[in-house]
């Protein structure tokens, strides 16, 4: 009788229906592995997984309450808790798009669809499993770290030509991009190439052309690749990227919107999208992508207390520019905001921050009593426990006060600050936000270059370009009023462009507005702001006569 070669495999059941766990589980034995664990949750899988390696984990997409199967697996791959010769076969009676894209997204090495049979199932781990001891090896040298024994093996295999050839080549290109062969990746992933058009090759040529800094090569790659298969989400991921290098923050979030839309269960592509729109001024836009981060991000590993702090910040600023358009975030950051010490401690530091953002939505929200009630209990926690006062939570103190028209306090906790962490130039830069102008040297001097790109732009009457560059570096230097009078300045040119454009009229005003609001009569720039406040009554006086 010939050996089992599955008797000592041991194999975990994820399931929250118990007569599918027997069913597998009758499978699985009668396939030939000797040892199988059922669960029925997310959390005792984790805990399972926690003190007990398993060969494979067949999960459930759908578990009822807590994490899904996918976000089990974003844990694991995460953490890591999965050896790299681990099986993880997601199964699902789900064949919704979006779901089976973010399950792909993390690489199952398996997708099985319910109902399931014995034969079916057998087959695709029989597969599996003669893959994985075929290149134990390899495999071996990866859990050991080993790096370049594993490259040397994968090359072994490839030049024997097995069956295994792809799944080697795969391995070996990933691996000399990481250790920064580049020159060797290259070559591979031409030979490939040369041989049949395949996307995962295409994507490594495009990475090592980043690599290389040939972004303009990387680029046409990653377009091919899209046009080639347009639900390939790693290439919008790069190519998101070489945009963001370059500054092109506008393509930045075009690419990523396209690949949430292909996968909008990505928690990791809707925080980016929301940074990105958020920096672009597209303040509604940062919302929506930062809400339903904060709606799939409830099990997820990669749940951040940042995005929830961003969400409030977006329909913060979107009130300011739009009260009626705000009204929904607002409603559903306050929620959001008010579930922070649930999802991330009961702390003092988290319930401190947690009030002053509530206090701002308030404000934004016409709710100025209750703002200021909160704002009491944020302060009433700051100074019985000034341990847990962080540089973040002045910041917020300061932002609040500010909201509530209390500019003396403002102004002398930043100043307090100011005094803290002179010469503290990570600090420091954290301060900027908070300053008309930046006092750290690194800041300092990347306005300079917003500017002087800027007021290229506009002399070279590309206006729309310099709006952009403006625009979005008011994102990170909200206060700087010459930056926001470059807005202005810009906002003209491209209205004098185009002055069918209402929108344009609008920003202009509502930028002049927020100035009016911020700056001194001693200020340097005071002067500035009087006589582009006297054009623009020109401008609106203009549009009025026209319409």
């Amino acid at each position: 009788m010939a050996e089992n070669p599955y008797a000592k495999l041991q194999a975990l059941i994820v399931d929250d229906f118990e007569s599918f766990r027997i069913t597998l589980s009758k499978m699985l034995q009668e396939f030939g592995i000797g040892t199988v664990d059922s669960v029925a949750s997310s959390n005792d899988a984790l805990r399972y997984c926690s003190s007990k390696v398993y060969d494979v984990i067949l999960c459930d997409q759908n578990l009822g309450k807590g994490k899904t199967g996918q976000q089990i697996l974003e844990v694991l791959r995460h953490k890591p808790t999965l050896n790299s010769d681990s099986l993880f076969v997601l199964v699902s009676a789900e064949s919704n798009k979006s779901i089976i894209m973010a399950a792909y997204d993390y690489e199952p090495d398996a997708y099985l669809t319910k109902p399931i049979t014995g034969q079916t199932l057998g087959q695709r781990l029989e597969r599996l499993f003669k893959q994985r001891m075929t290149l134990a090896p390899i495999y071996k040298a990866l859990k050991d770290k080993d790096v370049e024994s594993a490259i040397h093996l994968c090359e072994a295999e490839i030049a024997a030509g097995n069956r295994y050839t792809g799944s080697c080549q795969k391995m070996l290109g990933r691996m000399l991009l990481q250790v920064g062969d580049l020159e060797k990746a290259e070559a591979l992933y031409r030979n490939i190439l040369d041989v049949r058009q395949l996307d995962w090759a295409m994507l490594g040529m495009a990475q090592t052309k980043k690599m290389q800094g040939d972004a303009l090569s990387a680029q046409q790659w990653l377009e091919e690749i899209i046009q080639f298969n347009p639900l390939n989400l790693k290439a919008y991921d790069v190519l998101a990227s070489i945009m963001a290098e370059r500054g092109d923050y506008q393509g930045q979030q075009k690419v990523l919107q396209k690949a949430v839309d292909i996968s909008p269960l990505s928690i990791l592509r809707q925080q980016e999208l929301g940074n990105v729109s958020f920096k672009n001024n597209d303040l509604l836009g940062a919302a929506n992508a930062y809400r339903k981060a904060v709606k799939i991000g409830e099990n997820s590993c990669h749940d951040n207390i940042k995005f929830h702090e961003s969400f409030a910040h977006a329909g913060i600023q979107l009130a300011k520019l739009d009260k009626n358009l705000a009204a929904p975030i607002l409603r559903d950051a306050l929620k959001v905001i008010g579930e922070i010490p649930l999802r991330f401690g009961k702390t003092n530091s988290v319930k401190m921050n947690a009030l002053l953002l509530e206090s701002q939505l308030c404000v934004a929200s016409g709710e100025e009593r209750r703002a200021e009630e909160v704002l009491v209990s944020a302060q009433k926690i700051i100074d019985a426990d000034a341990s847990a006062v962080t540089l973040d939570t002045r910041i917020e103190l300061v932002r609040a006060l500010r909201e509530l028209g209390n500019k003396a306090e403002s102004d002398k906790i930043i100043a307090d600050l100011l005094s803290e962490y002179e010469g503290d130039e990570d600090q420091l830069q954290k301060l900027d936000c908070l300053l008309d102008e930046p006092c750290s040297a690194k800041n300092k001097a990347l306005v300079a270059q917003i500017n002087k790109d800027g007021i290229s732009f506009y002399e070279a009457k590309d206006f729309g370009r310099a709006v952009n560059c403006f625009t979005s570096a008011l994102q990170d230097f909200p206060q700087h009023i010459g930056l926001r009078l470059n807005l202005v300045q810009a906002l003209m040119g491209s209205f004098k462009q185009e002055p069918e454009k209402a929108p344009l009229l609008t920003a202009m005003q509502q930028t002049m507005d927020y100035i009016r609001k911020i700056i001194p009569d001693n200020h340097a720039q005071f002067k500035r702001f009087r006589q582009l406040e006297e054009l623009l009554r020109g401008i609106v006086a203009s549009a009025k006569t026209t319409n």
